[in-house]
């Protein structure tokens, strides 16, 4: 429990016509216009680009319908060079084509092919740069996230330079070949070259073009399903109709053969709803081009009008699946009622199965529809539901499967019990925790042999009474009650030396001391040990409340726990010597009047732990519990009045905790028992108003630091905005402590809280300070004590722990992720996790941001691709999370909107 705190576009002279209109629009067919300088050519360069993405202005040509000057043709493939016209590759046996040209100058964001190949092909390409040195340039094979556009059969790609030359290195080559065995028929080039700075961006007049930005933009309109037919799977009250053989296998793609003009039809009656499209996911073969036609119908006579899909309908492509958006102004311009999805191929293509993922009704939407209209009153109670200012803003994050992980041990959502509380209260329990903690002030002070009392220190007139809210209640029932919840346990033992000696004793009787400064209005012979005028009254003998307590009476009570766990099995997970010793001088200062020194608490350390350690040889025991930052470095004696740090200079000077923990490893090594294996030590942040438990201020400037202080936790850059003012990083800090002292150990955060547990900016603290734990690889961690009954606090152990209500939970592996921008991390967080098969992944993205949406793409990286994605938020609401319509995915990416001040909820399942 808390103690005393302190608060505290150039132009170019014979270069090829194709590279002048490429800077208008590049990646088009447009060599014939060019070389017949008719008509054509402006009509090609006039209006708005009927593809998905335009590219950079090619500045430096290597093939455009012929070699480009300076250019020299090498390679190992059999080459058909005729011009004008496209380059024709044999390809087969991993056959490859050098260009070559020497002194290539210039900044380059990217290079830019266009070609043809036989569909069967796949994605077989792969490119890369190359000198006349020895480094060794990245090998970049071509996918879907390469394609800028599709026309008929030809194929404009895009690799940017940060793939090709991330070390901007000087090169000579740029090379071309199959990374895989392909068949021995010609793959036709008719462009090649390399762009000026920048990077693919969106065509005007493509759907595409209505969500993406450039960076540092907000999003202008999202995809957002209203009513789907198939995600996976039919869904409720849809009918499979149509007259093409198909594949329906969920949780799947459905695969249906498109040959000789073949179709599928969704069918469902009763549809009602605001629908601005149809969308649908696919992935087809790339020979088969355009090829798709879709439109609406019903059981009437009504004829709607065919929509032949084409790029101005893409909204994203990855990986070889295509999601398009057509609008119901196309579909239904009259707004007739119908029934019908009706999707077909309008040409004749190749046997190869199409597959759909994703098919249904939906709408664009922008940031501002997004946000919420009204803040329900209930949300805005606690500081949620809140309506956000101007656009939203763009963030990328990806979660990186290929990188190395760690798995999340259980115990870093615990919390510690309310003795008060805890007979009163059932939700302690519908948290999700995973362990609770017996600790705080008065456990200090626990007498075991009588089971139910200790003494309630200077938190409360320094009282014995009996603990909780029943006599009955005792160590052995908060250790059965964990046990019947499933819960593990963590125990503090005293090492103070001196326990309770009965339920009614004070140490300040007004009796011996006369009237205080204050006194017990229930107990009114209680007072707070400190005279009318505020000075501190010389405690009596420890005996006026309190009898010995040994080490041999602690080895009792750890065997007699041992004893009974023969029936029940292990009770307790993990020991803790005693509470926050460095501060006993204060907290307990009727029976410990003097400042603990580095000594005492190496010397209570070695014969407690040794006392637990022989009684439960297979415990884990953890230490020291101290309270926070002064204590970290100084004993008690060190900060007391007139101590100036001598204790510690008699210690060579080193902080008390690295010490301690150097002192523990010689011991072991000298004695070959183990006396610590968990360090534990107390966080609370400090600085005016963050408060404790429901209490704090929640004023804008308060809210803000309370989740700043986060990052205290784990940021070596984060200066503490408190009386602090240093850069504490304390998960990072004491890890190098025990690397530098005692090897081995684990790291326990025994007792934390931000404050304002029954507002959002607490939350927010909260569920951020939890994916750190896994992040940080933490042994455990416990709040203190627990949140209110569905308190944003609440909600965000629940994101982690049972977001869905039906046991949904972040996974047991903790995956890596990274915001593309450095900025982003100010104001959002993602923690993302996988299950031990590697077919789910559950992430938290956290927006902080009390005032600004945001809209972040998330890319699971090597991970698999989506096969469902759930999407649940909490912005304040009592009822918790619920299920949110989520952005049509692609591949391996997804897009979600963060509203302001909110908890959000991925979970997703791979194909893999």
């Amino acid at each position: 429990m808390r103690g005393s705190r302190r608060s505290a576009a150039p132009r170019y002279g014979k270069r090829a016509p194709a590279a002048l209109l490429a800077g208008v629009c590049l990646c088009a067919p447009v060599l014939d216009a060019c070389r017949q300088n008719t008509s054509q050519a402006a009509t090609a360069s006039q209006g708005s680009p009927s593809g998905v993405y335009n590219l950079p202005p090619l500045t430096e040509a290597a093939w455009a319908g012929g070699l480009q000057a300076g250019w020299k043709d090498e390679g190992w493939a059999e080459r058909d060079l005729k011009n004008p016209g496209p380059a024709k590759l044999r390809l087969a046996n991993l056959g490859g084509w050098n260009l070559r040209k020497q002194g290539l100058q210039g900044e380059f964001g990217g290079l830019a092919l266009r070609y043809k190949a036989p569909s069967d092909y796949g994605d077989f390409l792969e490119v890369r740069l190359d000198s006349e040195g020895e480094t060794l340039f990245p090998r970049v094979r071509v996918d879907g996230s390469h394609v800028a556009r599709r026309e008929g059969d030809w194929v404009q790609l895009f690799v940017p330079f940060e793939q090709l030359d991330p070390e901007k290195v000087p090169f000579t080559r740029i090379v071309i070949r199959a990374h895989k065995k392909v068949g021995n028929d010609w793959v036709e080039l008719d462009q090649v070259g390399l762009t000026a700075p920048g990077g693919m961006t969106p065509a005007e007049g493509t759907a595409f073009a209505q969500q993406q930005t450039q960076p540092g933009e907000a999003p202008k309109a999202l995809v957002e399903p209203v009513e789907l037919a198939y995600d996976n799977g039919l869904q409720a009250g849809w009918e499979d109709h149509g007259w093409s053989m198909r594949e329906l296998k969920g949780p799947t793609p459905a695969k249906l053969h498109l040959a000789n003009l073949g179709g599928w039809i969704l069918h469902k009656k009763g549809l009602r709803g605001d629908y601005g499209g149809l969308t649908l996911r696919y992935r087809a073969p790339s020979g088969f081009g355009d090829f798709l036609e879709v439109r609406l119908d019903s059981e009437g006579e009504t004829l709607f009008p065919r929509v032949k899909l084409s790029d101005a309908y893409v909204t994203a492509r990855e990986g070889g699946w295509t999601q398009v958006f057509v609008p119901m102004d196309e579909l239904n311009p009259e707004k007739h009622p119908f029934t019908q999805l009706v999707m077909r191929a309008y040409k004749k293509v190749g046997d190869d199965t199409v597959e759909l993922n994703q098919v249904g009704l939906a709408r664009l939407v922008t940031p501002a529809a997004m946000a919420p209209q009204q803040t329900p009153q209930d949300a805005a109670a606690v500081g949620g539901g809140r309506v956000a200012f101007g656009d939203a803003r763009a963030a990328k994050v990806v979660v990186d499967c290929t990188a190395p992980g760690h798995p999340i041990s259980p115990l870093i959502y615990g919390i510690a019990f309310n003795n008060l509380r805890e007979l009163k209260d059932t939700h302690q329990w519908e948290l999700g925790a995973t362990a609770r903690r017996w600790g705080g002030n008065p456990s200090s002070r626990y007498n075991w042999k009588l089971g139910n009392v200790w003494n309630t220190a200077n938190d409360y007139f320094f009282r014995n009474i009996v603990l909780g809210t029943s006599p009955q209640y005792t160590s052995d029932t908060f250790l059965q009650s964990n046990q019947q919840h499933g819960l593990q346990s963590a125990l503090t033992v005293p090492m103070l030396g001196w326990v309770a000696k009965d339920s009614t004793s004070v140490s300040f009787p007004k009796a011996l001391f006369g009237a205080q400064q204050k006194m017990d209005p229930d107990v009114t012979e209680a007072g707070n040990g400190l005279s009318s005028s505020g000075e501190a009254l010389t405690p009596p003998l420890p005996t006026q409340t309190s009898v010995e307590a040994p080490p041999s009476f602690i080895h009792e009570w750890v065997r007699s726990i041992r004893e009974k766990d023969k029936a029940r099995g292990r009770s307790v997970q993990m020991y803790i010597l005693d509470n926050e010793p460095m501060l006993w001088n204060t907290t307990h200062r009727d029976v410990h009047p003097e400042p603990a020194t580095y000594d005492e608490l190496l010397e209570r350390t070695l014969a407690y732990g040794t006392a637990v350690r022989q009684a439960d040889p297979d415990a884990v025991i953890a230490g020291p519990a101290e309270w926070g930052w002064t204590n970290y470095f100084n004993s008690a004696a060190d900060v007391a009045p007139g101590g100036n740090k001598k204790d510690r200079k008699a210690h060579g000077n080193v902080p008390l905790l690295p010490w301690y923990l150097k002192k523990l490893n010689e011991y072991e090594q000298q004695t070959g028992t183990r006396i610590l294996d968990v360090v534990d030590v107390h966080f609370y942040p400090q600085g005016d108003g963050i408060g404790f438990e429901e209490r704090g201020a929640t004023d804008p400037d308060t809210s803000a630091r309370r989740i700043r202080s986060t990052r205290a936790l784990w940021d070596p850059k984060y200066k503490d905005e408190s009386w602090i003012d240093d850069k504490v990083e304390l998960i990072p800090r004491i890890k190098r402590w025990i690397a530098e002292s005692y090897p081995g150990r684990g790291l326990s955060i025994g007792e934390y809280n931000f404050g304002a547990t029954g507002h959002m900016s607490g939350g927010l603290a909260q569920a951020e300070a939890l994916g750190r734990f896994a992040e940080q690889n933490l042994t455990s961690a416990f709040h203190f004590t627990y949140p209110p009954y569905r308190s944003p606090t609440f909600w965000a152990f629940r994101a982690f722990r049972n977001f869905d209500g039906k046991g949904g939970r972040f996974q047991d592996t903790f995956v890596p992720a990274k915001f593309e921008k450095e900025s982003d991390t100010q104001g959002m967080s993602l923690f993302a996790s996988r299950s031990g098969d590697g077919k789910h992944v559950v992430a938290v993205a956290l927006n902080l941001e009390p005032d600004a949406a945001r809209n972040a793409q998330v890319e699971l990286r090597g991970c698999g691709n989506l096969a469902q994605a759930r999407v649940l938020g909490y912005a304040g609401e009592p009822s918790g999370f619920t299920e949110r319509k989520s952005f049509l995915q692609s591949g391996g990416s997804l897009q979600v909107m963060l509203p302001p001040w909110s908890i959000t909820v991925l979970d997703v399942t791979l194909a893999r």
